[in-house]
């Protein structure tokens, strides 16, 4: 289970067999039950639905989330803080060109 490669900069979300759901970037954890989950990760919220969720695995300081249940899909939401981002980083590429 640990072929999850960390890299602290990326987003990035991997869904196992529908039973397990692996988040990295995130920030915070809004809120928890055993149907939804409400992450807030470095590109947005996100909203993950299923049933009989448990959380395995939280470091916040890694940014990863492991999730187990049954996964029956994901949402985002919060797309102003992605276009602000991509926004800054169109200003810097033409700062530093």
């Amino acid at each position: 289970m640990n072929d999850f490669e960390l890299d602290e900069k990326e987003h990035r979300i991997e869904i196992l067999q529908r039973e397990q759901v692996r988040i990295q970037g995130v920030i915070h954890v809004e809120s928890f039950d055993e149907r939804q989950v409400v992450i807030e990760t470095d590109l947005g919220m996100i909203t993950v639905i299923g049933e009989e969720f448990h959380i395995t695995s939280l470091d916040l300081d890694k940014g990863l989330l492991i999730l187990e249940g049954a996964f029956a899909g994901l949402e985002y939401s919060g797309l102003d803080r992605l276009k602000s981002r991509q926004k800054d980083r169109g200003f810097l590429q033409r700062l530093f060109r």
